[in-house]
């Protein structure tokens, strides 16, 4: 945002928003991806959308990991 309130539509962006989450000593690099499926035309799923969160890093992913690993079947 500018000084005025308004968005800087010349900055770059990344397309995907990265996002930290931390809680008892324990910091989680994500990133998250917006799928937005349908086409105007087609009411059913026109607002249908899918929201994925994915590790950024090796060790969220390996925080991930261990944690399936540990779950019962």
């Amino acid at each position: 945002m500018t000084d005025a309130g308004f968005a800087n539509l010349d900055a770059r962006t990344l397309p995907f928003l990265p996002m930290q989450i931390r809680k008892d000593g324990v910091a989680l690099n994500l990133f998250t991806s917006i799928a937005t499926m349908g086409t105007p035309n087609d009411v059913t799923v026109h607002e249908l959308r899918i929201e994925s969160f994915f590790p950024a890093d090796e060790d969220t992913a390996r925080w991930f990991r261990d944690r399936a690993m540990s779950e019962p079947a």
